[in-house]
């Protein structure tokens, strides 16, 4: 008895690659820095000096909040804002990616005779 279709379990391993290949460059052009790259970039820039952002400095921001100020020396605060860090998203396509390699590798060959 067969369990699963093999060549069905071959193609959602190549569809689980290219969702994972997909997934980060889909989601890039929705990246934006982050409140605290912007101001040690603008603090950089004050002292004349260049600040090289990193993905580490991205977010995609899926609910803008509104910036609240908490003292006059102080800076704020996001309130309702909803961001989520861009390397998990690059983690998430490459944790599928490798999924979707697993299925593929380990898809035993086999011929059964029925």
């Amino acid at each position: 008895m067969k369990l699963t279709n093999k060549s069905k379990t071959k193609q959602f391993g190549i569809l689980l690659i290219i969702i994972g290949a997909f997934i980060p460059s889909i989601l890039y052009p929705f990246a934006s820095l982050s409140t605290s790259a912007n101001l040690t970039k603008l603090a950089f820039a004050m002292k004349g000096v260049s600040y090289d952002t990193s993905l580490q400095d991205l977010e995609i921001v899926l609910a803008e909040g509104e910036w609240k100020k908490d003292n006059k020396n102080a800076g704020g605060h996001y309130e309702g804002r909803l961001a989520i860090p861009f390397r998990y998203s690059l983690a998430f396509g490459i944790l599928l990616a490798f999924i979707g390699i697993g299925v593929v590798a380990f898809q035993k060959d086999r011929r059964e005779t029925d």
